[in-house]
């Protein structure tokens, strides 16, 4: 109970804070909003409460379901895949609920409600960089004595790696997650500044520096790092490669201690990086909703949805990969799903996990969200991501990809990571400020000692 009372106080109050649950889904803002509207699939109500699927007939095994969505094409698509899975399975059924995602906690909300409960469902939809810390509480449990090496080494390798926690596998993802370089290619064209399309030919720190001074003019930012998220997850998914490709780190690789870590000097120097963006005026902390798309912004660190976006806008777009210093890093991780300790049957939960993740499954999924797939055969046979600009994604996902740290400590962690780099955009002592930070993971680190 001492490890769940922590989990309830930390996580679940930050869960909806991550980049790539809020902003997963490519959707517009109108199809969020009609995405509580009635969709039928054999017997459903959708919206952000019950998208059951009645049973038919005597089933041997019923599963309930908590699915975590952001938008109307999304739900149909988890839908679809759910009432196949069923008309597949005749000795398993699953009643499913699709929880929407409002951009606040009506997510989270419901884990919360159904920990204390003690009425989990048998799967659940979790955000990658969380699954550690339900791990370590006791909510969800391994799942390797059903998934066998073959299985696994079908997924990306960041898959496998985001849900891991002390070498026991806990979930698996049917979308990933990156953060691409966009540019306007009208405007490097007029600035003649050549973009690169590839992973080989990616621009470094001082190229990415360079060339945003030269597309920087009074009415216009070099570039875009969406700071209109807010201080939360976004910052760390986006900022948290800038450490690694400079040698850096947020915490130990056993996930015990952050001194020497958050604070090494390559973190620092990573961070202070950051600070001389904005110093230059390349970047700004209060960019407009639409700044890149409006063509406000030359360039934009960005997820997959501004991909989405910038085609809605009509722009002349086109995507790069991620900067480097000196190894080439890239931010991953998504929702994914975990079997809970509240099932009775965690074998065909598994089977459900694999169905909902299986090659046809992420290439639905890709398609509805825009995120790019979680199996390496999806990259294969979606044609889009075997040409320019995709194939730039799928190059990143499948080569530099890089997990966001595995410990149950990472509410506290990702939050000081987030601080530290909305600090150094203000402008703030970066080095007093993540030693502040330091002090506070480590107090956090502490509860979970043995």
């Amino acid at each position: 109970m001492k490890r769940l009372s922590y989990l309830l106080a930390g996580i679940l109050v930050t869960l909806m804070l991550a980049a790539c649950s809020s902003d997963s889904n490519a959707n517009s803002e109108a199809e969020s909003e009609s995405s509580g509207e009635n969709t039928t699939s054999d017997t459903v109500e959708t919206g952000s409460v019950d998208t059951s699927v009645e049973a038919t007939g005597d089933e041997e095994v019923m599963l309930d379901f908590w699915i975590h969505q952001t938008g109307e094409d999304e739900t149909n698509a988890y839908i679809e895949l759910i009432d196949a899975f069923n008309k597949e399975h005749e000795d398993i059924h699953v009643n499913a609920e699709v929880i929407i995602d409002d951009g606040a906690s009506a997510y989270s909300d419901s884990i919360n409600a159904a920990l204390v409960a003690g009425n989990l469902p048998d799967v659940m939809a979790v955000d990658g960089p969380y699954v550690s810390s339900f791990a370590d509480a006791g909510v969800i449990q391994p799942i390797d004595d059903y998934v066998d090496e073959e299985t696994k080494s079908q997924y990306v390798d960041s898959i496998i790696q985001q849900g891991t926690y002390n070498d026991k596998l806990y979930s698996l993802g049917a979308m990933e997650a990156s953060v691409m370089l966009y540019y306007n290619k009208d405007l490097l064209d007029e600035a003649g500044i050549e973009p690169a399309d590839s992973i080989e030919e990616a621009w470094t720190w001082d190229e990415l520096m360079e060339n945003s001074k030269k597309l920087t003019k009074e009415d216009r930012y070099g570039l875009n790092l969406f700071m209109n998220y807010g201080v939360g997850e976004w910052l760390t998914f986006m900022g948290a490669p800038l450490a690694w490709s400079n040698g850096g780190a947020l915490i130990s690789e056993d996930g015990t201690k952050v001194d020497g870590y958050l604070n090494s000097p390559e973190t620092i120097e990573a961070l202070n990086y950051v600070k001389e963006l904005f110093a230059e005026g390349v970047v700004t902390d209060s960019p407009g909703e639409m700044q890149f798309e409006e063509g406000n912004a030359a360039l934009a660190l960005g997820g997959p949805w501004i991909a989405v976006s910038a085609e809605d806008a009509g722009l002349n777009w086109g995507m790069m990969p991620y900067p480097y210093k000196d190894e080439k890093v890239s931010p991953s991780g998504s929702m994914a799903y975990a079997v809970t300790n509240n099932t009775e049957n965690p074998e065909a939960a598994v089977e459900l996990m694999k169905w909902m993740t299986n090659e046809e499954s992420t290439i639905k999924i890709s398609k509805a969200t825009g995120m790019p797939p979680a199996q390496k055969s999806a990259f294969e046979n979606m044609e889009k991501f075997n040409e320019l600009p995709w194939s730039v994604m799928k190059e990143q996902v499948l080569e530099t990809a890089h997990a966001r740290p595995a410990t149950p400590a990472y509410p506290v962690l990702t939050d000081a990571f987030a601080q530290s780099f909305h600090a150094a955009a203000l402008g703030e002592d970066v080095e007093s400020v993540v030693e502040q930070q330091v002090q506070r993971v480590e107090r956090e680190l502490k509860r979970f000692e043995e």
